[in-house]
């Protein structure tokens, strides 16, 4: 439900992370766009077997939560280069050091992976559309996990709280998926002369995290819930529009349902509220955001799955 959502935590930040900017000036409140990477290299354990092996992804709202979780869970999947987007260019260098400290073995040795962070605001995505859309250039997974929302009931959620919510949720996500699409187009074009082989690549795959509220009613959510409903709308007009529209490029589209899932938004719960949840859900306990990673690796290395809605509610959805 809310819970995925989540972008409040701020850990240490890992001092053996090297940053290098590659862009322009940082202007936050300005459709803010700065990139910076991070490469180690090594001999990691299992990289070979790795699902993912490869692959690139792009995670909108990938500084904590269910967002961070999937970027964690992809890069132990064997992809190559993973870029977290967010607001806050110190959540996001955070999320980077924890993100890199993850993936150091045993034995000192760190799988090869680049990571990359863009500091934008996915709610004025209209304002950077043409750096964002470069920056999909080489992106195979687009994971939509970007969201906000206010506790309040309509009557005195205020219009540009409103506004923001769909922004966010809902409006940045389209955009992020006409970037990632457009991108593709550019990608076919430039491909055009490499050899056969290349027919063979796997899909682009677009992840869409809704929420529970998105199919069961609540209070206090009601312009959350409409964002998370218009992502289910976009995740199916997209499977269907990327098939009849898109010539020699794959795009699969698919969306995760999470219920109450263990990130930030719910730390706010009281003790009586979160005993008062569980005790409704049918595991009687709330999701761990590596729950929902598992779901996220499921959809991006299946070729089968297209406008496939996985529900991660314990239950919920059925009482």
């Amino acid at each position: 439900m809310a819970s995925a959502l989540g972008m409040r935590t701020r850990p240490n930040l890992s001092s053996h992370v090297l940053w290098h900017a590659v862009t322009g000036p940082f202007t936050p409140k300005a459709g803010c766009f700065r990139l910076l990477s991070s490469t180690q290299s090594g001999e990691g354990e299992g990289r070979n077997s790795a699902s993912l092996q490869g692959r690139t992804c792009m995670v909108t709202g990938g500084t904590s939560g269910i967002g961070y979780a999937i970027a964690k869970k992809f890069v132990q999947e064997g992809t190559s280069k993973v870029t977290l987007i967010g607001r806050s260019e110190e959540r996001l260098e955070t999320a980077a050091a924890q993100l890199r400290a993850s993936t150091a073995k045993s034995n000192g040795i760190t799988p090869e992976v680049e990571i990359v962070i863009q500091i934008g605001d996915i709610g004025k995505a209209g304002e950077w559309l043409r750096n964002l859309e470069k920056a999909m250039t080489d992106t195979d997974i687009l994971v939509n996990a970007a969201g906000i929302s206010h506790s309040k009931i309509l009557p005195k959620t205020e219009p540009d709280e409103v506004s923001q919510i769909l922004q966010t949720n809902l409006e940045g996500a389209i955009l992020t998926s006409r970037a990632f699409m457009r991108a593709a187009i550019r990608g076919r074009v430039r491909s055009r002369s490499e050899s056969p082989k290349s027919s063979s690549k796997p899909s682009k795959c677009i992840i869409n995290i809704s929420s529970l509220l998105a199919l069961k009613g609540g209070v206090g959510a009601v312009p959350y819930a409409a964002s998370k409903a218009g992502l289910l709308g976009l995740t199916r007009s997209l499977a269907t529009e990327a098939a009849a529209s898109m010539r020699d490029v794959i795009i699969r589209s698919n969306a995760i349902v999470p219920g109450y899932i263990e990130t930030p938004m719910i730390s706010d719960f009281s003790d009586g509220e979160v005993a008062r949840l569980k005790d409704s859900i049918p595991l009687h306990r709330f999701g761990r955001p590596e729950e929902v990673a598992d779901a996220a690796v499921f959809l991006a290395q299946n070729e089968y799955a297209n406008n496939c809605v996985l529900n991660l509610d314990g239950g919920l959805s059925a009482v």
